[in-house]
């Protein structure tokens, strides 16, 4: 098998694996702070072990890193448990549709950072993501569950957003492994006090789906992820990535029988449209520069 055969098997499972993460939140009978929680210490069990057997870097190069690291693990954990609230209040595949609303949340966001203008095209795009959202919520009342997991989604796009574009402009140089690794053991560290160890683990199979969880649709990914980037092109990454809500609303309407409306399903193509033509004209002009 060639280098770029194999990058290309490992990304596509990498894709597959992350569509199947949503389902946890609905399979695993704990609140979203209780299996983000438990989720990012199996992770960062699973993650030392591989990085102790390929021998990678566990410190960081300056006290900077340390309290950018902190602070997008603290972003992560909270992008997190906002998701899986999101999926739970509503169905996947309008957590997963809210959640892909960050690309344009990113073109906002980075200007604004950069103190550059924003561009027209990025105000078109958001007024079409904007009519997309528009769809999927049923009404506009924060009483309506299905209209606050929309907005639970919206928040965990936003947290999302900015954790990538911090670990873009400063955590750059450090291996992605390594950054990972940190920020799964702070959101374990931020979520402890929160989380009630009264709940048993063993009832609803809550201790092997969440090992499964972690280990599996967590740790794996993201190992095959890094693996994948070696070899392939930003612009063929991107659209592969771009599969990830196509897997999850294919999952959790196959295995929960959660069948999206037309309205959701229209919504939902309108995003995913602007998200993927964002997300690849960003790597396009990233790999430019």
């Amino acid at each position: 098998m060639t280098s770029d055969s194999k990058s290309l098997l490992q990304i596509n499972i990498c894709v597959l694996l992350l569509g199947g993460t949503a389902l946890f939140a609905k399979l695993i009978s704990l609140p979203p702070d209780a299996i983000t929680f438990f989720r990012s210490i199996f992770a960062c069990i699973a993650l030392i072990s591989i990085m102790i057997i390929t021998k990678s870097a566990f410190r960081l190069q300056s006290t900077e890193d340390y309290w950018l690291i902190l602070f997008t693990g603290l972003l992560t954990g909270g992008h997190w448990v906002a998701y899986f609230h999101a999926i739970q209040l509503t169905t996947v595949a309008v957590g997963i549709i809210s959640l892909y609303t960050f690309p344009i949340m990113t073109s906002f966001l980075e200007p604004l950072l950069d103190h550059e203008r924003i561009r027209f095209g990025n105000i078109v795009l958001a007024a079409v993501v904007f009519a997309g959202i528009l769809l999927i919520v049923p009404d506009f009342e924060l009483s309506n569950q299905a209209t606050a997991g929309v907005l639970w989604g919206l928040a965990s796009a936003a947290l999302f957003s900015i954790r990538n574009i911090t670990v873009k402009k400063k955590l750059g140089h450090l291996l992605s492994l390594t950054t990972m690794c940190y920020q799964l053991f702070i959101i374990s560290i931020m979520l402890l006090p929160f989380v009630s160890f009264q709940e048993s683990l063993t009832i609803d199979n809550r201790f092997w789906l969440l090992v499964l969880l972690s280990v599996l649709f967590t740790a794996t990914p993201h190992v095959l992820l890094v693996a994948s980037l070696r070899c392939l092109k930003a612009t063929r990454a991107s659209l592969i990535l771009c599969l990830h809500p196509l897997y999850s609303i294919l999952f959790a309407g196959m295995l929960i029988s959660e069948i999206p409306s037309f309205k959701v399903i229209s919504g939902g193509v309108l995003i995913f449209s602007i998200s993927m033509y964002e997300s690849i004209h960003v790597r396009v002009a990233n790999s430019k520069n």
